[in-house]
């Protein structure tokens, strides 16, 4: 499978933002999500997830204090301390989370990110749908991609580190739904290079060939480089071959990527070289594999990645 997402008015799919009340919301994210559903003539169902195991957490003494980097403060406005042992009880109260605070808060960013999220999608003529929900981050998406069946992308509003990318297993698991996924690193900033499909097998060459397209479409005057990633020398000239067989006069070239064998640090560095404006791969490929140090992907890339089933 490669990334599709479903046309609007089909009913069958669109791109799924989440944001949460508990992370920090990337703009590049949702502009990456918002060039996504542009490309594919699609509409954005934005997601605002307020994480019911915030509140889940409320009953338990031992919560002092959430961060969120979204606010920049505390999101319960308590201060550092211990609880209970020989504390009085008025320290123990002061332990409490303060859900109606929370609340507040919570709702206030909402409601800030929505209107974010409406005002750059208008720009581009790309319908958009806000939708608030009590639920897991993760269980949220999940039921979100099964209202509206199989041809849904998603696109996370939070900026990926190391541990989110090598958690995209359980979200690939979990999230049935949906063709790909799409994710924005902390070093993210706005290039106007070439959308960049990693291929590792020829038989994917046309999918992602189209999907590359269609984002570089959506972005005006961006070409397409193919760039092939081999496990030997001799397969990866031979995939090299048969992709620029394949391929039509637009693209903007066929190259490999590294060398032959090389792992997600080699690819990741590659790529830089290349500046990519969007980078497409398939998960459990090369540059996203099932497992693995992400390190030098987070530092490499700042572009868009949407990860491919």
């Amino acid at each position: 499978m490669t990334a599709h997402v479903a046309e609007r008015g089909e009913g069958r799919g669109r791109v799924v933002l989440r944001l949460t009340g508990s992370y920090g919301a990337s703009e590049h994210a949702i502009r990456a999500a918002i060039q996504v559903a542009k490309a594919f003539h699609s509409e954005i169902e934005s997601l605002f997830v307020s994480d019911r195991q915030i509140f889940d957490a409320a009953g338990y003494l031992f919560v002092r204090e959430i961060k969120t980097s979204a606010i920049g403060t505390s999101i319960t406005g308590l201060g550092q301390g211990e609880v209970g042992g020989r504390k009085g009880q008025a320290d123990a109260d002061a332990g409490w989370l303060d859900v109606p605070a929370v609340s507040r808060q919570i709702e206030l960013m909402h409601r800030a990110l929505q209107r974010r999220v409406m005002e750059l999608a208008d720009r581009e003529d790309v319908p958009v749908l806000g939708r608030r929900v009590n639920d897991t981050p993760l269980g949220a998406l999940a039921r979100a991609c099964q209202m509206a069946g199989p041809w849904n992308v998603v696109a996370l509003g939070e900026p990926f580190n190391a541990n989110s990318l090598a958690r995209l297993d359980d979200l690939f698991e979990r999230v049935t739904g949906m063709t790909g996924v799409v994710v924005v690193g902390p070093n993210a900033a706005a290039v106007s290079g070439p959308v960049v499909a990693v291929i590792e097998d020829a038989e994917r060459v046309p999918g992602m060939l189209r999907a590359a397209e269609r984002l570089a479409g959506a972005a005006a005057g961006a070409g397409v480089i193919l760039a092939v990633a081999g496990e030997s020398r001799s397969s990866q000239v031979w995939l090299k071959h048969e992709v620029g067989q394949a391929v039509n006069s637009e693209v903007a070239g066929v190259v490999e990527l590294g060398r032959p064998g090389g792992g997600t640090a080699v690819i990741a560095e590659a790529l830089r070289t290349l500046r990519p404006s969007f980078v497409l791969a398939e998960h459990g490929g090369k540059l996203v594999p099932h497992s693995g140090d992400f390190k030098a992907v987070v530092t490499a890339l700042a572009c868009p990645l949407l990860v491919v089933r």
